[in-house]
């Protein structure tokens, strides 16, 4: 499975669906959290109140989104060596905080990232994010929080047990450091 279509099922898990447009934070968006509709012909415009997509437009304008917005975005923050060496469950990770802020943002990421250590990476991308998003009610910020939690065991996959006992220790270390 190709990096753009594994992408695309993981932040569907997340984005969902919605056939008909919503206001979020600061844009309309349907489909799968976009704020973008791809039309069959490949025009691109800017959702408005009122829009609506279907599954198959939402599925399309995501790839393109994926293929032609984040990835390109994210080798440029990483450089084209760092993104080509990392295993394509980093690419996913980095595809979906990617689509989830904008871009990739954090400074200790990128340098974890080129850095070639997934262990790091994959630490880094937890404590890192865990303050973000102070603004939201507590729900959402933890469905943020598991959001990261899923990607950084993407990034350094173990087998079920011991991803449960990473998430698990990644959290505590970061409480630690917030209740500081």
């Amino acid at each position: 499975m190709s990096t753009e279509t594994a992408a695309a099922e993981f932040l569907k898990k997340y984005e969902g669906y919605t056939g008909v447009a919503i206001w979020d934070v600061n844009a309309w968006r349907i489909g799968h959290g976009s704020d973008t509709h791809t039309d069959p012909n490949g025009s691109i415009r800017t959702v408005q109140q009122g829009d609506t997509t279907t599954p198959k437009d939402a599925q399309r304008d995501l790839e393109r989104r994926i293929r032609s917005e984040f990835i390109p975005k994210i080798i440029n923050k990483l450089g084209a060596d760092t993104w080509n060496n990392l295993p394509q469950g980093a690419r996913v990770a980095f595809v979906s905080l990617a689509y989830n802020y904008g871009n990739v943002t954090k400074p200790a990421i990128i340098a974890a990232a080129k850095s070639g250590n997934m262990a790091n990476l994959a630490k880094t991308w937890i404590t890192s994010t865990y303050n973000d998003n102070k603004s939201l009610p507590e729900n959402i910020r933890n469905a943020l929080r598991n959001r990261r939690a899923a990607e950084a065991a993407l990034i350094q996959p173990t087998d079920a047990k011991k991803k449960g006992l990473l998430i698990a220790a990644a959290l505590l270390i970061t409480a630690a450091i917030v209740s500081r």
